[in-house]
């Protein structure tokens, strides 16, 4: 048996990860300090949260008790993804149920992500809101048994704090775990690829860091 490859005159390998630079951000603050192992080789004190960056949410995230990233398998964490493109937000400024129906309905299967995309130009530059997830979408999901949905800072998790828990209980509750500040979304040529988001293995945190990338026909 041969070793498995990847044939990339046929495919590419597109980075959905968001680049985080030290100091940016007072509220996602990521702080390094630059130190030396016993060897003297240099090594960074880092100072930070699990919400910086790419990151994964599981239960641990929601609900006291919950399972940490550590309680998932990691194949939970990769397979086929499905493109959800909102390309007017003004038209659809809520995400429903019947918007992932009318987009995904012939397409979604048990075990797909569903990474969201707002290609609204106008939304983009501030002009207009971004779209948002709303709780019945996210029963729509569950009940179609995905495994994750994935946003960028461009797509919100409810169109405000009410909505954004119940849009997080209704999901992680039915085992579909939250990928966020995702990035370069617009690299996204096909409505269906290869999705991973391989979480950070560390014990009892409520999400862990992850480098994602998608995997699509040329």
């Amino acid at each position: 048996m041969g070793v498995f490859t990847i044939d990339w005159d046929r495919y590419r390998l597109v980075d959905l990860s968001y680049e985080v630079i030290p100091g940016a951000s007072p509220e996602r603050y990521f702080e390094i300090e630059r130190g030396l192992l016993a060897d003297d080789a240099f090594m960074h004190h880092v100072r930070t949260h699990t919400h910086v960056g790419t990151h994964v949410e599981v239960a641990a995230h929601f609900y006291e008790g919950g399972r940490d990233i550590t309680a998932y398998a990691l194949e939970r964490f990769m397979g086929r993804g499905l493109l959800l493109d909102i390309s007017d937000a003004s038209r659809t400024p809520l995400i429903t149920a019947e918007v992932m129906e009318a987009q995904l309905g012939g397409l979604i299967g048990r075990g797909d992500s569903i990474i969201c995309r707002n290609s609204d130009h106008l939304s983009l530059a501030g002009e207009r809101p971004n779209p948002s997830l709303m709780p019945g979408a996210a029963r729509w999901i569950a009940n179609h048994q995905a495994k994750m949905i994935g946003i960028d800072t461009h797509f919100g998790l409810g169109n405000d704090v009410a909505s954004g828990r119940a849009l997080h209980d209704i999901l992680l509750s039915a085992d579909v775990t939250l990928v966020e500040f995702l990035a370069n979304l617009e690299q996204l040529t096909r409505p269906e690829f290869y999705f991973m988001a391989l979480p950070y293995l560390c014990r009892t945190i409520d999400s862990g860091w992850a480098r994602a990338v998608a995997i699509e026909e040329k």
